[in-house]
C-alpha cells in the first residue's frame, strides 16, 4: 500500500501512516490487508487500495457490496469507511434485501470525528421507497470489530417490523457505533420493530448508542431483543435512547414470551433513556421485559434510567432482572438483588 501523500477526495492530504493512526485509536490492530470505501469519490472498478496519482482502477471503491467483496474470511483483513463530514457520504443499502455479513475475523472501521452520536461514517438505505420488514444488516460472520460507524434504518414509507441489525454470529465486537432502528413513523408504530437482534453468543457492544429519540414508538416494540438461548453477551458505557408516546412502549431490553436467554446478559455503567419528559411524550412502564424463567441472568451493574416507571415492564421482569450498584429504592450497594 502506498505510504505517500495522496490527491483523492477525502483522501487529500491524508497518508497510510495517518489512517493506521486512525484504526489504532480505534482500539484495533490487524496483519490482514486494508481496503477504502469511499461513498463519494469512489468507483467500483477500482481495487480499494489508496490511490496513487494517475494509475488508473488504483483507489477506494464506492459500494459495500464493492468492499466486502474484497475481503477475506478470516485473514483480519479491514474496510474504512470514509466520511466526510455530512450525510453525503452515507453508504447506501438496499432497500427490498437484507445485507450479510457472513465472513469471519472481517472488520470495517469508520473514518469520521468520532461523535458519540449520528457518526458521519454511517450505512443507511436510500432515502426514498419503501421498507422491508426483517433485518437490514445480518451478521453471521464470528470474531468481527466494526467501530466508529452508525447503521441507520428509516425510510420514507416504513413498514412493520423492521429489524434494522440482526446478529447470528459470536464473539463480535461493536465500539462507538451507533445501532438505529424504528427511524420512520410507521416502523416505530409496530410491536415487531427492533434496532438489533441478537440471537447467539458472546458479542460485546463498547461505548455504543442503541436506538434513537428523534420518532415517537407508540407500540411495544425494543431495542434490543435478546432470542434462542443467547449468552455471555455485553453491554458497557452504552446509551439507550427512546421517545415513546404511551406508557406501554418503547422497551430497551426483550427477551420474548417463550423466549430464552442463557447463561448472563451483561449492562454495565449503561444509560436508558426515554426523552418524553421534554418532548411531549409519557414515561414508560419498564425498561426491560423478561419471561418468567427467562432461562439466565440479567444484570445491570451501575446502571441509570430516566424517564420509566420501573427497571421491568411487569412483575416476571422484575424477579428477573438483578441490580447491583447505587439503587434508590432498595439503598444497596455492590450485592445484586431482584429488583423490587
Amino acid at each position: 500500500m502506498p505510504l505517500g501523500i495522496t490527491q483523492y477526495g477525502a483522501f487529500t492530504q491524508l497518508t497510510a501512516q495517518m489512517i493506521a493512526l486512525a484504526i489504532a485509536q480505534a482500539g484495533f490492530a490487524t496483519t490482514g490487508n486494508v481496503y477504502y470505501l469511499d461513498p463519494v469519490n469512489g468507483n467500483d472498478n477500482n481495487n480499494g487500495q489508496q490511490t496513487t496519482q494517475g494509475v488508473e482502477g488504483v483507489g477506494p471503491v464506492q459500494s459495500l457490496a464493492a468492499g466486502y467483496a474484497l475481503l477475506v474470511s478470516g485473514n483480519n483483513d479491514i474496510l474504512v469507511v470514509i466520511g466526510n463530514g455530512s450525510v453525503a457520504a452515507t453508504v447506501r443499502m438496499s432497500i427490498s434485501a437484507t445485507f450479510t455479513w457472513a465472513k469471519s475475523a472481517a472488520h470495517m472501521i469508520g473514518i469520521s470525528s468520532g461523535s458519540r452520536f449520528s457518526m458521519r461514517s454511517r450505512l443507511a438505505p436510500l432515502t426514498v421507497g419503501i421498507g422491508f420488514a426483517g433485518p437490514q444488516f445480518t451478521l453471521s460472520g464470528n470474531g468481527c470489530f466494526f467501530a466508529n460507524l452508525e447503521f441507520f434504518q428509516g425510510y420514507a414509507t416504513g413498514v412493520a417490523n423492521q429489524i434494522n441489525v440482526s446478529i447470528t454470529g459470536k464473539n463480535n465486537v461493536f465500539k462507538n457505533c451507533q445501532i438505529s432502528g424504528m427511524g420512520d413513523a410507521t416502523s416505530a408504530a409496530s410491536a415487531g420493530s427492533r434496532s438489533l437482534v441478537i440471537a447467539t453468543d458472546e458479542n460485546f457492544f463498547d461505548h455504543c448508542v442503541l436506538g434513537l429519540d428523534t420518532i415517537s414508538r407508540g407500540a411495544l416494540n425494543a431495542t434490543v431483543e435478546l432470542k434462542s438461548g443467547a449468552a455471555r453477551n455485553a453491554f458497557e458505557d452504552c446509551i439507550f435512547p427512546a421517545l415513546v408516546s404511551t406508557a406501554a412502549a418503547g422497551l430497551a431490553v426483550l427477551v420474548a414470551a417463550g423466549g430464552k436467554i442463557d447463561r448472563m446478559t451483561i449492562f454495565k455503567k449503561c444509560l436508558f433513556y426515554n426523552a418524553a419528559a421534554f418532548s411531549g411524550g409519557v414515561a414508560g412502564t419498564g425498561v426491560i421485559q423478561l419471561p418468567a424463567a427467562a432461562g439466565g441472568a440479567l444484570l445491570l451493574q451501575d446502571c441509570t434510567e430516566y424517564g420509566y416507571t420501573d427497571w421491568g415492564y411487569d412483575a416476571a421482569s422484575k424477579a428477573e432482572t438483578l441490580v447491583t450498584g447505587p439503587v434508590p429504592t432498595a439503598n444497596t450497594s455492590g450485592i445484586a438483588i431482584v429488583n423490587t
